[in-house]
């Protein structure tokens, strides 16, 4: 989980995602990350489908964000409603409808083939897409190729056939633990789906009991986003500068040396493709490609681009503690949700709080009871009669309000700098960030 200092680390301080997260941040009290991954959806769907360079193939700059958090807390939704907002303004045709099929998902991109789609809760789409056979798992498999930019094609009943060859699709989505618990599997994070998209895990921070906003700043938005939305054609990128490369090898290979957990191998593996996407849009941001000559990608365009992998990075392992490896490790943990520590709940107060079935749920606890996780209490001979009791650990000192003596965590203490780069994974020799005349 990363919190708002973490976010405006990743917020250069000046230019487009910088005034828009100044915009955002007067609207709601959505957690900053939020608003950062939403401003880079933004600029992601207004480059050419030209706009490129060159990374193990021609790589280019859609991007899938995901907001994650608690449902109704953390305002996912009006994050994502303040961009399309905007983007409502600059043009409309860029806003894509959700589709309902893979085979109508082709034909929107071979009418506008860069677009972008949004799901407030991107866990009614997951829900659909894990049922075998079922009509979105296709359109599951095809996303996953779309984050790639693969041309597309199908041929139809008639004969007649439809085809993309140069598809831009992004997308900006949110989604609630549950659903995100629930709703994917390991393999979607190891190597597959999940690990395409750009995901940001946070927590709101700030409050405001009056939020009324300020749509002061709309137009002047809107028109530096739609004069980049009009560019059909900008100057090829030619890579990286030499200060760049340099700065590249050292994270690349400090990443590569950083344990992560294994359900979120894929998340690792594909970081580096986020941090070059996000190098561009920063680029796209800045204004080098809109001068008419080819140019490099700099430090002061890769260091905000790996900034932003790198709160990617702490949002899924995050998540990783979250997640089930397996069906049944999933339900273990429902159980022991469902039981406070120092409580417990009879097997029909388990079975309402749970939602499944009577014979795999005492599989599951049965397996509780004989690892120490839970204890059996025989009120009668009857099974439903038994109470099962969450022990609290012999070191546990509950203190007042149930927290330690010292005292409930903070949620709005923001960490130092030294400990936000140490906790992003930044403090590795041979580049400084903080000394690249960014801050």
């Amino acid at each position: 989980m990363i919190s708002e200092a973490d976010a405006w680390w990743a917020v250069p301080p000046a230019g487009w995602v910088h005034d828009y997260m100044q915009h955002a941040v007067k609207q709601t009290t959505a957690p900053a990350g939020y608003h950062l991954a939403t401003a880079l959806s933004l600029l992601a769907v207004t480059t050419p489908t030209s706009y490129s360079h060159r990374y193990a193939g021609d790589l280019y700059a859609n991007v899938y964000t995901l907001l994650v958090g608690r449902s109704g807390e953390d305002q996912k939704s009006t994050a994502l409603g303040i961009g399309r907002e905007i983007l409502q303004v600059v043009d409309p045709s860029l806003l894509g409808r959700q589709p309902g099929s893979w085979e109508g998902l082709i034909d929107s991109l071979a009418d506008q083939p860069r677009q972008i789609i949004r799901y407030s809760e991107f866990g009614a789409f997951l829900a659909k897409a894990q049922k075998k056979g079922g009509y979105f798992e296709p359109l599951k498999a095809l996303l996953t190729d779309l984050w790639d930019c693969t041309p597309q094609s199908r041929a139809k009943a008639n004969g007649a056939g439809t085809s993309v060859p140069h598809p831009r699709l992004s997308i900006f989505a949110a989604c609630s633990l549950p659903y995100l618990e629930e709703h994917t599997d390991p393999h979607d994070w190891s190597g597959g789906f999940m690990g395409r998209w750009a995901v940001i895990f946070a927590r709101r921070e700030r409050t405001d009991p009056d939020p009324v906003g300020d749509p002061t700043a709309i137009p002047a938005l809107a028109d530096a986003l739609r004069l980049r939305a009009q560019q059909a054609q900008v100057a090829p990128c030619l890579g990286l500068d030499p200060a760049a490369q340099a700065l590249w090898r050292d994270w690349y290979f400090d990443l590569e040396r950083r344990p992560v957990p294994e359900i979120i191998a894929g998340a690792k593996t594909r970081a580096p493709t986020i941090a070059r996407k996000a190098a561009m849009l920063y680029a796209w941001d800045f204004g080098e490609p809109l001068q008419g000559a080819p140019w490099k990608i700099g430090v002061h365009h890769l260091s905000w681009g790996i900034r932003f992998a790198e709160l990617h990075l702490a949002s899924v392992t995050g998540i990783a503690g979250i997640l089930a490896e397996h069906p049944e490790a999933r339900l273990r943990r429902h159980v022991l949700d469902a039981i406070p520590v120092g409580s417990a709940r009879t097997l029909g107060q388990l079975l309402a709080a749970t939602k499944r079935k009577k014979k795999s749920l005492l599989e599951v606890l049965d397996g509780l009871v004989l690892d120490g996780s839970l204890r059996l209490h025989a009120v009668s001979g009857v099974v439903g009669d038994a109470l099962y009791e969450r022990p609290r650990p012999p070191d546990d000192d509950p203190g007042a309000f149930g927290y330690p003596p010292s005292g409930p965590p903070s949620p709005t203490a923001a960490p130092t700098a030294p400990a936000r780069a140490h906790g992003l994974g930044l403090d590795f020799d041979g580049a400084d960030f903080d000394g690249a005349g960014l801050d």
